[in-house]
């Protein structure tokens, strides 16, 4: 019955353009203005303003959209609208691990065919791909940006031990620059939330880790590889940085006005305008560094020894939240289709950096942290339960008190593994 139930949706959805010669477009039939709530980005909330008014302005429908434009980080969108669904808002920007959430929780309005067509001629293939939940396009992509590289202070980090972060800690733990004030290594390799980031050690080692999800957003299997010699390495790389005496465990590029700065600070597109503020001419940034580690304990770095961080690397998408009203939602589509549109995004990217997933505009936006994320290693985000997010944190947190030996990190290893048993039993 439900598969029944979104396909007369869907169909309903079809026909609105239909509707829309009979019923002059309207809402109903006494009003053509919506009053919405959309929530966005930080750095980003006067710009989609500014676009709705245009979209008010400019569209042939005589819809207007009365919009009350609210911050809420992508990361946490699906977590706020899933805890109370009531108070989610009718347009939500999230991020690509959230979207199976997302589907499973019945945060999203079915896309209609103009809406599906738009998303598949306009943007990057592998957004598009990403948008999907089994084979579904489920949400618009925002962006095609969402990974990591590392910024860093170039009167600390010599440019020629960019690669090597076994030169970069020890440019950093030299440093005597400014009166004497020591310099940080800034990553998030913590048991809160930083996950996202310690996963760069595991896929430089070869591991993998796959969830496989239904077409309502449940997952049903996967393959995780994190428990073998090559996790173990990782976890040996992740304590390499969790014990450096200078390590600060944050992803903020505010840590470079910090009282005690940061010289390296692993983080994403939305913080490269407040880098630049700090550092100005000082700022370098580039890909990830490689890693190696001491199989042979020979104290030599020999060959097949040297590891390559990768990011994750997907999109940013804008949701619709399901809706009563059919003409309401196919018109809130309409919105959402302008809002990633060829020139909003344009306009995203020379505002606050992002990096579109519209072909279009992606092909004439550069800048140093586009450029540093183009020229990562990385690996596709994919989707991942809450839970595995959660393994994954506690297993790194316990890596910092760790004895660092092959026996007490395989013990970790076993327990993550067995976490994730129990995860997919539950």
């Amino acid at each position: 019955m439900k598969k029944r139930f979104l396909a007369l949706g869907m169909g309903a959805l079809m026909l609105l353009p239909a509707l829309c010669g009979v019923a002059a477009c309207g809402g109903n039939k006494d009003s053509k203005t919506y009053n919405i709530t959309v929530w966005v980005g930080e750095g980003t909330d006067t710009l989609t303003k500014q676009q709705i008014q245009r979209f008010n302005e400019t569209n042939e429908d005589g819809v207007t959209f009365n919009a009350s434009v609210r911050i809420v980080s992508e990361s946490k969108a699906v977590g706020d609208a899933s805890s109370k669904p009531q108070s989610c808002a009718d347009i939500f920007c999230f991020a690509q691990d959230q979207l199976a959430r997302a589907v499973y929780g019945k945060l999203l309005a079915p896309l209609n065919n103009g809406s599906v067509n738009a998303i598949t001629s306009s943007c990057d293939e592998r957004s598009v791909e990403g948008a999907k939940i089994g084979g579904t396009i489920r949400a618009f992509p925002l962006t095609y940006d969402n990974g990591y590289f590392m910024y860093y202070d170039k009167r600390v980090v010599k440019e020629e031990h960019i690669g090597s972060l076994e030169d970069i800690l020890a440019d950093i733990d030299a440093y005597k620059g400014e009166g004497g004030l020591p310099r940080n290594f800034s990553m998030n390799l913590t048991d809160d939330g930083g996950s996202w980031y310690s996963a760069s050690f595991f896929y430089a080692t070869g591991c993998e880790s796959e969830w496989t999800t239904d077409d309502e957003g449940n997952f049903i299997d996967y393959s995780d590889t994190f428990k073998s010699e090559n996790g173990l390495i990782a976890l040996k790389g992740i304590q390499k940085v969790l014990k450096f005496s200078k390590y600060h465990a944050s992803a903020e590029v505010s840590d470079f006005k910090a009282g005690i700065p940061s010289a390296v600070v692993v983080s994403g597109i939305w913080g490269y305008n407040a880098a630049k503020n700090a550092l100005g001419d000082n700022l370098g940034i580039a890909p990830l560094p490689s890693f190696w580690v001491d199989a042979n304990g020979n104290g030599q770095k020999d060959e097949g020894e040297s590891y390559q961080l990768k990011t994750y690397l997907g999109s940013k998408f804008m949701g619709i939240k399901p809706q009563s009203d059919l003409y309401r939602v196919a018109y809130l589509q309409k919105l959402a289709q302008f809002l990633t549109n060829e020139q909003c995004q344009k306009e995203r990217y020379e505002a606050v950096g992002w990096g579109p997933s519209n072909k279009a505009a992606a092909a004439s936006a550069s800048s140093p942290a586009l450029n540093a994320l183009k020229e990562s290693a990385t690996t596709p985000q994919g989707q991942y339960p809450t839970g595995w997010w959660a393994k994954l944190d506690v297993m790194v947190g316990n890596a910092k008190t760790s004895a660092g030996d092959d026996a007490s990190l395989n013990a970790l290893l076993t327990t993550y593994s067995n976490a994730l048993n129990e995860l997919k039993k539950s």
